[in-house]
């Protein structure tokens, strides 16, 4: 298993990220500089911590505790090389079969937090040399996609924005939630992250209406319609998944939608077989990217895992909802293996 160093570059003469609100996310430690070059001496050109501490006058303790700095930091990254879990095959027939603009799936399936932890590097990798200066990249809630924002690393590329593409799911401190999805994904890139500031689903389409019209949330989904990147998790319409779970339907609302031929969602907004929207009440009283704008997007990929979620993924693909896909091969050799 090859395990490679990455120094971030793009760590130079960076301007702290700023969330929404103006506040910054993560200002540069005075030091930075510092770490900076411990970590090229190290990692670069080869030098053995107790060289470092002579050469710059300091104790191995501190080239130590620089290193480890640097790494909480992203200035210095360790990462198991993905090449060797990639399955090339499965990639080339979904790409095939779905007419896909990428597919990345990953092989091998210790344990399902070592998988997301996988998909989520694999993933990175496929969406990291996409993003220019003015990049706008969005994304939805899920633990496959929080696994891609925890995967970010720094990015040389100017003014780039994270978005939010659906309002809050869940509780604040969860990792899976949209916000803190964002949040991570613009921390570790060097972006400007953008969350909106309010819940995915209001009581009444008027409700709605009116958070949209207020000048914060009217400024995200603004920011929303400049998308050029879209990294959404798949929620499967099965009882004791993560649609289910969330809470953000009641289960009889959930098993009318089921009842009305819905077979997944995205950001909220449900669909059937053929990756047509299902339109009902719940689709004016949602805050979130519409599927209609998420077609519109260059470069839309879901990441999703699980056989239990191939109809909705199926039909995703099938619809044109998304063009690309992440996934392991279990749920790959199924989707190949069902009609069309």
């Amino acid at each position: 298993m090859a395990r490679r160093c990455l120094f971030a570059a793009g760590a130079r003469n960076r301007a702290a990220p700023v969330e929404a609100t103006g506040a910054p996310m993560s200002r540069p430690k005075p030091h930075e500089q510092a770490l900076i070059s411990v970590a090229q001496m190290r990692y670069e050109n080869g030098m053995a911590q107790n060289e470092i501490a002579r050469s710059l006058g300091m104790s191995e303790a501190t080239v130590s505790r620089y290193l480890k700095l640097a790494m909480e930091l992203g200035i210095v990254e360790i990462r198991v090389a993905t090449r060797a879990f990639r399955n090339k095959e499965l990639e080339a027939r979904l790409m095939q079969r779905f007419g896909l603009a990428t597919a990345i799936v990953v092989d091998r399936r210790p344990n399902d937090g070592a998988i997301v932890q996988l998909l989520g590097n694999a993933v990175f990798r496929g969406i990291e040399d996409l993003v220019i200066n003015d990049t706008v990249i969005g994304v939805s809630n899920g633990e496959t996609v929080a696994g891609v924002a925890a995967a970010g690393r720094l990015i040389r590329a100017e003014n780039l924005s994270v978005v939010t593409l659906i309002g809050g799911i869940g509780r604040a401190e969860e990792a899976s939630q949209t916000g803190e999805v964002c949040r991570t994904l613009a921390r570790r890139i060097g972006a400007r992250a953008w969350v909106l500031p309010v819940p995915a689903v209001v009581d009444t389409a008027e409700a709605a209406e009116a958070l949209r019209s207020t000048s914060g949330v009217r400024d995200v989904f603004e920011l929303i319609d400049r998308l050029s990147i879209a990294v959404v998790g798949i929620g499967a319409m099965v009882p004791g998944t993560s649609t289910f779970r969330h809470g953000l339907f009641t289960e009889e609302r959930l098993q009318q939608m089921i009842a009305g031929g819905a077979v997944g969602s995205i950001c909220g907004r449900f669909y059937n077989a053929d990756g047509q929207v299902l339109h009902s009440d719940v689709e004016a009283r949602t805050l979130s990217l519409s599927l209609d704008a998420l077609s519109n997007v260059a470069f839309r990929i879901a990441v999703a895992l699980g056989t239990e979620k191939v109809p909705a993924i199926r039909a995703a693909m099938r619809g044109r909802i998304v063009n690309a896909l992440g996934t392991d091969a279990e749920t790959a050799s199924a989707l190949c293996g069902g009609q069309d």
